[in-house]
This record gives C-alpha cells, structure tokens and sequence, in this order.
C-alpha cells in the first residue's frame, strides 16, 4: 500500500491558521458584525495570499480523512512543525503587533 502524504492536510492547517490570525486582529476590539463581515470580504477579494491559501484548503479537502489516516511520524513532525511555525505569529497577535 502507497503512502497518501499530508499536502490537503497541512494545506488546511495552513489557512485555518491564517483565518485564525486573521480573526484574531478583527477582534480584538470586540466584533462588530457587518464592519467585521466586510473585512473579511475585503481580506479574500483584495489578499491573494490569504485567498489563495483558503482555496488551497477547500480545493480536494476530502482527502484530509485518508491522510490522517495514514500519518506516520515523519509526517506528524511535519505537521507540528508548520503549527509551531504560527506560535510567535499568534503572540504577536495578542500583543497587538502586526503579523
């Protein structure tokens, strides 16, 4: 039996990090619904980065199952790895600085 990889998975850690982040900036004063709506919308029609990680996540998500499935723990490191990499992005952020 072939290995799966982990590529839809960490495409997925990925923008649910980055949404996070994003969420996280949005609401530090407290949410506002359609001031903070319209941010998000902002955010994925003019941030080709942010958008481009959120399709990434959502393009072939239905293979995250067999991924999971089959981690082994190289890829476990990995997947930690890229969760590490969004700590000092996410201190920053409740610091208040830019991320």
């Amino acid at each position: 039996m072939s290995k799966v990889g982990i590529k839809e998975t960490i495409e997925a850690q990925v923008a649910v990090n980055e949404l996070a982040l994003f969420l996280v900036e949005r609401f530090k004063d407290g949410f506002q619904a359609i001031e903070d709506g319209v941010a998000i919308f902002d955010k994925l029609k003019n941030d080709a980065d942010f958008r481009d990680k959120l399709i990434a996540a959502y393009d072939n998500y239905g293979a995250i199952p067999a991924e999971v499935k089959d981690i082994d723990l190289l890829e476990g490191v990995e997947l930690a790895k890229v969760q590490l990499d969004y700590v000092p992005k996410f201190v920053d952020q409740f610091k208040g600085k830019e991320g």
